[in-house]
C-alpha cells in the first residue's frame, strides 16, 4: 500500500478512522464473504488491518479509487453507514460477520431500521402480466399499512413493486451508488433516491457483476422481516432471497400461478419443500414464522 494512502488514513479525524477503514476494505474484499477483520475492526485498530489486509491481498488494489471514495466521503458527495452508525439497518446485523463492511446510501435511511415494517418483494424479470399485476397489488396495501417494500430495482417485479411503493421504496443496488442498474430504470431508481432509500455495499463507480448480485441476496433478505416472491423461475436470483430469508429464520412467502406458467415454477418450487407459505394476499405477509 502507498505512502499516500497510508498517510491519508492516519491523518483522518480519529472519530471516522473504523468508516474510513472499512471504505478502504470494500473496494478491497469480496462481498458477503465472512472476513477475519470485520469482527476486529474498529476506531482503535482500523488502520492496521487496513494495511494488513491490503498489503496481503492477492488481487492489485486500486488505490486511486479508495482515495476517490474518501475524498466523496469528506466532501459530502456520499454518504456512508457503517455498524455503529444509529442510521444502520438493524436487520443486518443477523447475517453476522457477512453483515457489510459499509453501504452508500441516498435518501430516507429510516426507512430500512425496522425490519418488522420492511417486506421484500422480489421475482423474475421476465415477469407476466400477472406477476406484475399482484406485485402492485400487494405493494400497495403493504405500503399503505406502513411497510417499506425492499426491492433488487430490476426489470419485472421488482420495477412492479418498486413504482408501487412510492415514498416507502427502498432499492438494494449491486453495483456503485452512482452507477444505475439496470440503465433502464435509471429514472426509477432516480425518483426512489429522492423519495425514498438506495443502498449499496458496492463502492462507487463498481459494475454490477455475478458475484455481486448472488451476495446482494442475503441483503434483500436480511433488510426485512418478511420477503415475497411473487414470480420466479427455477433458477432465478430470487430463490436466493428466499433461502436466505429462510435460514435467518424470517417469513418467506410464495405467490402461487398456473402450473403451466415457468414464471411461476421457482415460487411452486419453494412452497412444496417448505421454504416458503402459500401468498394469496397482502395480509398474508404479516403471519409470523413458527419457530
Amino acid at each position: 500500500m502507498s505512502n499516500h494512502l497510508l498517510d491519508h488514513l492516519t491523518h483522518v479525524d480519529p472519530r471516522e478512522q473504523e468508516r474510513y477503514g472499512r471504505v478502504a476494505l470494500a473496494h478491497a474484499t469480496i462481498p458477503g464473504e465472512a472476513a477475519f477483520t470485520l469482527d476486529r475492526l474498529d476506531g482503535s485498530n482500523a488502520l492496521s488491518l487496513v494495511r494488513h489486509l491490503i498489503d496481503t491481498y492477492p488481487h492489485p488494489i486500486n488505490e486511486t479509487d479508495i482515495l476517490e471514495s474518501l475524498s466523496q466521503i469528506q466532501q459530502g458527495t456520499h454518504q456512508v453507514l457503517i455498524p455503529t452508525d444509529a442510521e444502520w439497518p438493524t436487520g443486518l446485523r443477523d447475517l453476522g460477520s457477512t453483515q457489510p463492511l459499509a453501504l452508500w446510501v441516498r435518501g430516507d435511511v429510516s426507512l430500512a431500521q425496522t425490519p418488522p415494517k420492511t417486506v421484500t418483494i422480489t421475482g423474475a424479470r421476465a415477469a407476466t402480466s400477472y406477476g406484475e399485476s399482484v406485485a402492485t397489488e400487494f405493494t400497495r396495501h403493504l405500503a399503505d399499512t406502513g411497510h417499506s417494500i425492499v426491492t433488487g430495482g430490476a426489470h419485472g417485479i421488482d420495477a412492479a413493486a418498486t413504482r408501487a411503493a412510492g415514498p416507502r421504496g427502498v432499492v438494494v443496488l449491486a453495483s456503485g451508488i452512482d452507477r444505475a442498474y439496470p440503465a433502464g430504470n435509471a429514472e426509477l431508481l432516480q425518483r426512489v433516491a429522492h423519495n425514498g432509500l438506495v443502498l449499496t455495499e458496492a463502492p462507487p463507480h463498481v459494475a454490477p457483476t455475478r458475484a455481486r448480485f448472488i451476495a446482494r441476496a442475503r441483503i434483500l433478505a436480511a433488510l426485512s422481516d418478511a420477503t415475497v416472491i411473487v414470480e420466479a423461475g427455477a433458477r432465478s436470483g430470487a430463490i436466493a432471497v428466499a433461502n436466505t430469508a429462510h435460514w435467518l429464520g424470517r417469513t418467506v412467502g410464495a405467490v402461487p400461478g398456473p402450473i403451466t406458467s415457468a414464471a411461476s415454477t421457482g415460487c411452486h418450487i419453494l412452497i412444496r419443500q417448505g421454504t416458503a407459505r402459500l401468498i394469496t394476499h397482502a395480509t398474508d405477509v404479516t403471519i409470523t414464522p413458527d419457530q
